[in-house]
């Protein structure tokens, strides 16, 4: 058999680190497009530098790294700690990872949960402490800080239920969990609230499922599950039964091996607001248990478990040595009920055993196979999962097998160890994932040598970071990559809350060295890109601007702006016409007018609606949308907006004339030289002086204030919302002609980059 010639490693990235415990959650992608690594003191968080504009480039050499990434971290602190003795004395309650408190689990909540439109990462400890976890100002390099810490919260939930001292504690201790993604209900635009559920296992046997709400956890519903430890947890996907109703499935593992189902169906309800102005959507969630058992006991334990699609959900439980699936039959798959395959031992080191426990776990649609990685560095192909499940270990070609996977896997260990390797060094591998649907995976490994008993050589951790073509496929070819192209540019969904950096990172990998590519993507980009969203529709307002209303008008703005399949599809064009051909202003501008546009749209509609409530501190910014809006190159529909709304202002503000208004709103004041400066000079503000300003890409004044944020996906900068000052007292930093308490709330509701719908950072 002829082994391929080596493929280059995309990344090698050492950390130094204690070993991390293999799982499926040591390394996974959050919706914001990062990688989440799990380590017994820390997490590490690294954000590939595809599609990312910073000022300051990703560590790394150019020469030896295809793919660099910018990293941070959350620091965990093991002196702090849930005290169990305080709540009971008994030995059953007893925790002994209190002995040497590290990190067991993480969980990353779907994108747009916290206000700067960022993921929370839950993480579960040694001694079964929930903490919540976001990054305050940046994503990407900046501090996570700690939200809250859940345990004491449910704990005293759980306080004031009928329990003896023993059982609330055992309720209260949590050994697993698992956050889901949003909830599809088929709405459009997609209402701004979040569907998503965190799921905690406890050591009572009870399932817990909570929803983020106000920096804290709000409890959904408790159900029994069974008398044993809940050891592992894995949500299926969510399945729209129609519109304004959703359900998954939640498969539970328990410790004695056994798994069962839970179904949850959560379903939208609507009603006017208090203040009227638009609908407050509520949630109602029922929690249904299934009597049977998927699977049935097993002396062993569970070391993974995890749902896959192929065509239809297939549920994976793995143990020692076992990979056991299951399928409750459908038109799309060809066999139903259990199958159970037994690994084969692949003797690459001295290390090498079946019985170690699964790291990683991917099903490639593209081949129909399923890839099992172990801790022990081997790689187990199931293949047929559509028609018949069976071991891949008999096939000719080196990619398709798994002694052959395994052997690639081997051989870019020893090209990432700086000395020389041999069958006593043992390349743990304690997590992989897949960068994209076709050949690249990353993954975690370590060199350890289980024979050597120095103990000098067992203290000299370091992980290694890697990312390489697999080999598992033919070559990636250009008809592959657009037909990618075209099916994230249609399928995309903005309930999801995914970020472009996030659903792009795969096109964002091959596209930077094929740009031969560029006529057949710019074709792709352009198809339909014409295409605009429903208007809003919205109802005449004329009462008080009292704070609820300021926060359904808020409410209503971001659902028109980020809730739309149609403006995210648009957003995901534009990120790869910049990213690919930043020096072809054409096809940017293109993009850039269509979004300008929609966005035009949404204002002067929600303008007009509360036409009654519009005061004169509001006419600088409203006159930059007329203008804006008027423009010849504007759609007839937009212009007719802008005319509407202008009448709205003149029937309602009795000093409104239109030419003194709009020469009023059309300059502003050098922060220099007191210059006029004026709206037509572009993107960049120049007095006659000289002097140039930045705009604030969601009002258009000049960023004359230090509080301003900058997307990491663009760089296009915005200003800070009100919200995030220090203090109530703190001094306002818009300038005069911002002022105003439409721009104040368009600026809560822009918790993303208008054009490219990434997160922004700031420094403030």
């Amino acid at each position: 058999m002829t082994r391929p010639p080596a493929a280059p490693i995309y990344t090698a990235l050492s950390i130094p680190t204690v070993t991390a415990r293999p799982s499926l959650s040591c390394l996974q992608w959050s919706a914001d497009g990062q990688v989440f690594f799990l380590s017994k003191g820390s997490v590490y968080i690294l954000t590939p530098d595809r599609g990312v504009h910073s000022n300051t480039q990703a560590p790394g050499d150019v020469q030896a790294s295809h793919v660099k990434w910018f990293s941070t971290m959350i620091d965990f602190n093991p002196r702090e700690f849930h005290y169990w003795p305080a709540d009971s004395h008994e030995w059953g309650t007893l925790a002994l990872g209190s002995m040497d408190i590290g990190l067991r689990a993480i969980s990353c909540s779907p994108s747009n949960l916290t206000g700067n439109g960022g993921c929370i990462a839950a993480i579960l400890s040694s001694n079964m402490d929930l903490s919540l976890w976001h990054a305050d100002k940046n994503t990407i390099k900046g501090e996570w800080a700690k939200l809250c810490e859940a345990t004491p919260l449910i704990a005293e939930l759980i306080s004031q239920g009928p329990h003896s001292k023993v059982e609330q504690t055992l309720r209260s201790q949590m050994t697993c969990l698992s956050w889901s993604t949003h909830a599809d209900f088929a709405i459009t635009p997609s209402p701004c609230l979040d569907s998503s559920l965190l799921a905690t296992g406890t050591r009572a046997g009870t399932l817990m499922l909570f929803r983020f709400k106000d920096s804290s956890l709000e409890h959904v519903a408790t159900v029994e599950i069974t008398s044993k430890w809940i050891t592992h947890l894995a949500f299926s996907r969510w399945t729209t039964v129609h519109a304004g109703e959703s359900e998954l499935m939640l498969s539970y593992g328990a410790a004695d091996g056994s798994v069962g189902l839970v179904k949850i169906t959560q379903a939208l309800s609507s009603v006017p607001s208090s203040s009227g102005f638009t609908l407050d959507y509520a949630i109602q969630t029922n929690v249904e248990k299934s009597d049977a058992s998927i699977f049935q006991t097993s002396n062993t334990g569970i070391t993974a478990l995890s749902w896959i699609f192929p065509q239809q959900a297939v549920l994976v439980r793995a143990t020692p040595g076992v990979i056991s699936l299951w399928s409750d039959g459908s038109p799309t798959l060809r066999w139903s009920g259990h199958r159970t395959l037994n690994l084969c031992v692949q003797k690459i080191s001295v290390g090498s055993s079946s019985v170690q426990p699964v790291s990683g776990l991917h099903y490639a649609h593209h081949e129909d196979a399923l890839f099992v990685s172990l801790f022990d560095g081997s790689i187990h192909v199931i293949k047929s999962l559509i028609d018949e499940p069976e071991l891949s270990n008999t096939s000719q070609k080196l990619g398709d097998q798994s002694e052959g996977l395994s052997g690639i896997l081997r051989a870019t260990f020893a090209r990432a160890e700086k000395l020389k390797v041999s069958k006593r060094d043992v390349n743990r591998v304690s997590g992989m994932i897949p960068y994209d649907d076709y050949s690249v995976a990353i993954w975690v490994q370590e060199s350890a040598q289980p024979a050597n008993f120095n103990y000098k050589y067992d203290v000299l951790h370091e992980s290694t970071f890697i990312g390489k073509p697999d080999l598992n496929h033919e070559p990636l070819t250009s008809d592959m990559i657009l037909l990618e192209l075209s099916t994230i540019l249609t399928s995309a969904k903005a309930s999801s809350g995914s970020t472009p950096l996030f659903i792009l990172r795969s096109i964002f990998l091959h596209l930077k060295d094929l740009l031969e590519l560029r006529p057949r993507v710019l074709e792709t980009l352009i198809a339909n890109a014409d295409t605009f969203p429903p208007s809003p529709v919205l109802p005449s307002w004329s009462g008080e601007t009292d704070p609820q209303f300021r926060t359904d008008f808020r409410n209503s703005l971001k659902q028109y702006l980020f809730g739309c399949n149609v403006l995210l599809s648009l957003r995901l064009r534009l990120s790869i016409a910049e990213f690919c051909w930043a020096k072809y202003d054409n096809v940017n501008r293109w993009f850039l007018t269509i979004i300008s546009f929609v966005v035009l749209r949404v204002l002067c509609r929600h303008a007009s609606a509360v036409g009654a409530c519009i005061q004169e501190s509001d006419l600088p910014f409203l006159m930059r949308v007329i203008v804006q809006a008027s423009l010849p190159s504007a759609p007839a529909d937009l212009r007719a907006d802008a005319e509407t709304l202008t009448n709205v202002l003149a029937s309602n503000i009795p000093a409104f004339s239109r030419d003194s208004f709009e020469r009023q709103g059309m300059q502003e004041t050098c922060p220099a030289c007191g210059l006029p400066v004026y709206l037509e000079s572009g993107t960049e503000g120049v007095c006659s002086a000289g002097h140039s300003w930045s705009r604030c890409t969601v009002t258009t004044f000049l960023l004359s204030t230090p509080n301003v944020r900058t997307c990491v996906g663009c760089t296009r900068k915005a200003f800070l919302p009100l919200s995030s000052r220090s203090s109530a007292s703190a001094p306002n930093w818009l300038p005069p002609p911002a002022q105003s308490w439409v721009v104040e709330e368009l600026l809560e509701a822009v918790s993303r980059c208008l054009f490219c719908g990434n997160n922004f950072a700031s420094i403030f």
